[in-house]
């Protein structure tokens, strides 16, 4: 691996360690500055939305590879109004900070291998076994604070989402638009576009990234990650 490489994995590895801290949420400055550049230079997310503060509307997060980016434009596309939205934290500090704050959160969850397979595809960089570790460390930084959330596997989130908007109004009280219809879900999940023979060339790309990722990690740390997401999926909207 390249020295850049490297690098790369090893910033991972410290953004993890802090967002996973919520006494170190001050630490989280430097990747807050980073997104909010990113976000400036972007065309779908604004400045202000990369950081937490009270004049967010909402708050989407959740780990890597669990619908975050869907969530993110399913629920603007439902809006009649640009509000402004916090986004891609994958930052347990931050998203627990915006729930002090007063800003609803939506919580995204998905299977561990899932989530870990879509994070090594998107980053080869990293490794089967370190985007397993941070999959159990992010999800026990928020587990205290579910009570303040609301939390929906990814089945849910990709295929009923005006269920998921419809269930934040009820516990934060707000009145975000709740419609979007069935033939708009394609502009959002990527999936529903694709081929038959695309259909099957990712279906075996994901068998080979299954068996790399029970090759390349430990079954202590699997089983830790399975029984967090058995724990939280039981309090998440697709229960």
């Amino acid at each position: 691996m390249s020295l850049k490489l490297r690098l790369r994995a090893a910033s991972l590895e410290l953004r993890f360690q802090i967002s996973c801290r919520q006494s170190l949420w001050l630490l989280m400055a430097p990747f807050s500055w980073s997104r909010t550049r990113r976000f400036r230079a972007g065309r779908e997310s604004l400045p202000e939305e990369g950081r937490v503060h009270r004049g967010l509307a909402l708050v989407i997060d959740g780990f890597p590879g669990s619908a975050n980016s869907f969530a993110t434009r399913a629920f603007r596309a439902m809006q009649e109004e640009r509000v402004p939205v916090g986004n891609h934290y994958h930052s347990p500090a931050e998203t627990i900070r915006a729930t002090r704050l007063g800003v609803p959160v939506l919580l995204t969850l998905r299977r561990p291998i899932d989530s870990v397979n879509s994070m090594v595809r998107r980053w080869p960089f990293v490794s089967f076994e370190s985007a397993l570790r941070w999959y159990v460390m992010f999800y026990e930084a928020v587990e205290p604070h579910l009570d303040r959330m609301v939390l929906s596997d990814f089945g849910t989130t990709t295929s009923e989402f005006p269920t998921v908007v419809a269930a934040m109004n009820r516990k934060f009280g707000t009145s975000f638009g709740t419609n979007l219809p069935a033939e708009r879900m394609a502009e959002f999940e990527p999936r529903l576009r694709q081929s038959e023979e695309e259909q099957q060339r990712r279906a075996v790309e994901k068998r080979e990234m299954e068996c790399s990722y029970r090759r390349s990690t430990s079954e202590p740390r699997r089983k830790a990650a399975e029984a967090i997401f058995v724990r939280l999926a039981h309090r998440s909207l697709g229960d």
